[in-house]
């Protein structure tokens, strides 16, 4: 019996794992340009940490987090997106008295039991930032930033960010009663709706099923205190300033509850309606709310399948310089000694002087002509060939696989 890979998840080999790899490498770079340094943290922890920090009426911990229980009886769950993670880990390690200036980032596995489709699976890939110790807006618009710039640092060029304020505990509790009045006129709302309604309000401006029904719903922005007002006002200049475009999207609330002030997103159109890239916001009551110290924060996450889907409508990938391939072929088996010698010695003058190469060396198993149809088969670039004649004259064939041409070439000036 065959036994495949499980619904929603899939292998990256070969084409697609270098591409997920160039999308982290351009990341780090970039974090790094901005004085982040990495953190790594479990794929499971204890379910209490996602409960406590996402939210119990969140899609996420209510209907797509993966559970499990040890031969103890332990719950714990697999992580269905890094900040809870983060933070568990920056309390328990004390980083905020090791690394004040508290900017860290993050890639991995993250998973969620929700529908397959184009960019979403259920074991994904993310890549996040977090800025820990800064409440300034400053902090804000960096990581909107920082978020912008690695997702155009693979080729993608249609961005939309969109950006909304949740206020903060003296605003919020007079626009939750503004929602609660406006959604109770509506009839018929679905059930997911009707759960929000009561436990959840802001979590009703995120529904994808009654969303066509609600018409003049209250905005956020209307009932900023005066310091969140402030505070908006301030990231949005900082993003002009800086050359960024951006629109105040009211209806934007994500999907976890530990979002306070600014919250954003990255969208790009070339995904047609599930357009969404990256986001994150503020969460300044995270630390404290799972025993840390009251420390201010604000993150983002991208989900890198998504990402590396709209950067090859662009060729972006494809466009990438890839590795000069270069097999070496056998004509006559008694070179095979001398060809693996040779083969050996060139990767490594090659890799020395141009990292941009790689050589197979030959395949013991195969005659010539199978030879050269391996070196077709992996797209090589050039073969060359160990033959007796010009070998023991002191010259080596070298074939251009796509022009079909050959010439030779003295051993020691290959």
């Amino acid at each position: 019996m065959t036994i495949n890979a499980p619904r929603g998840v899939h292998d990256i080999i070969g084409a697609n794992a270098f591409k997920m790899t160039e999308l982290e490498n351009n990341a780090k770079f970039i974090f790094a340009r901005h004085g982040f340094i990495e953190a790594r943290t479990p794929i499971f922890e204890d379910i209490a940490l996602f409960i406590r920090s996402i939210g119990e009426q969140t899609d996420i911990v209510s209907k797509e987090m993966y559970v499990f229980e040890d031969k103890k009886g332990k719950k714990f769950a697999l992580r269905p997106e890094g900040t809870a993670s983060f933070v568990r880990a920056y309390i328990e390690h004390r980083l905020d008295m090791s690394y004040p200036e508290g900017k860290f980032f993050y890639s991995g596995e993250m998973f969620r039991y929700e529908r397959p489709q184009a960019g979403r699976y259920r074991q994904f890939h993310q890549i996040g930032g977090e800025f820990l110790g800064n409440s300034s807006p400053s902090a804000d618009a960096e990581i909107i930033i920082i978020t912008a710039d690695i997702l155009s640092s693979v080729g993608i060029k249609e961005l939309s960010i969109h950006i909304n304020s949740l206020g903060c505990c003296n605003c919020r509790p007079k626009f939750r009663q503004a929602l609660i009045d406006y959604f109770s006129s509506i009839k018929d709302l679905c059930q997911d709706c009707q759960i929000r309604l009561e436990k959840n309000p802001l979590r009703l401006l995120d529904c994808k099923i009654d969303s066509s029904k609600f018409t003049n719903v209250p905005k956020m922005t209307d009932f900023l205190c005066p310091e969140c007002k402030e505070n908006f006002s301030i990231a949005q200049d900082l993003l002009k300033s800086a050359g960024y475009k951006f629109r105040v999207d009211d209806k934007l609330v994500r999907g976890l509850d530990y979002y306070n002030r600014i919250v954003f997103e990255i969208r790009s159109s070339v995904l047609g309606a599930q357009d969404a890239l990256a986001g994150g916001g503020r969460y300044d009551n995270l630390v404290k709310d799972l025993g840390g110290q009251p420390i201010p924060a604000v993150g983002f996450a991208l989900g890198s399948e998504r990402v590396i889907l709209a950067a090859q409508e662009t060729d972006f990938f494809e466009k990438k310089e890839k590795a000069k391939k270069i097999y070496i072929a056998v004509a006559d088996k008694e070179l095979i000694g001398d060809a693996f010698a040779f083969a050996i010695r060139i990767t490594k003058q090659g890799l020395k002087n141009n990292k941009n190469i790689s050589v197979y060396p030959p395949l013991i198993d195969k005659n010539f002509t199978n030879q050269l149809k391996f070196a077709n088969k992996i797209n090589a670039d050039e073969t060359i060939v160990f033959a007796k004649n010009e070998f023991d004259n002191g010259n080596l064939i070298v074939k251009d696989m796509k022009a079909r041409t050959q010439i030779e070439i003295p051993i020691s000036e290959i």
